[in-house]
């Protein structure tokens, strides 16, 4: 579901860009294609970490607000979306 961002703060529609990038390139399976994505694997992982790294930029400094835990729970609600939607 495509939600249509209403503001006009830029630096939180480009983070929220960049949030939607990042979560749309986890795979469902992992690289060698036989298993669904978990935590352990790379791909959950370096989801993650692109997701913490993901920085509200302003002027005078960026804010980071995705710390570990709402990574994971991020992470986890991309693979389970797209399982869903592909099971359609």
């Amino acid at each position: 579901m495509k939600t249509k961002i209403n503001c006009d703060s830029q630096v939180f529609i480009k983070w929220v860009e960049k949030v939607e990038e990042i979560l749309n390139r986890i795979p469902i399976v992992t690289a060698n294609g036989h298993m669904p994505v978990e935590y352990g694997d790379d791909e959950f992982q370096e989801g993650m970490r692109q997701l913490q790294q993901c920085a509200l930029r302003f002027d005078d400094m960026p804010i980071y607000p995705i710390n570990e835990a709402i990574a994971k729970r991020l992470v986890e609600d991309q693979l389970q979306g797209a399982n869903d939607r592909s099971d359609n």
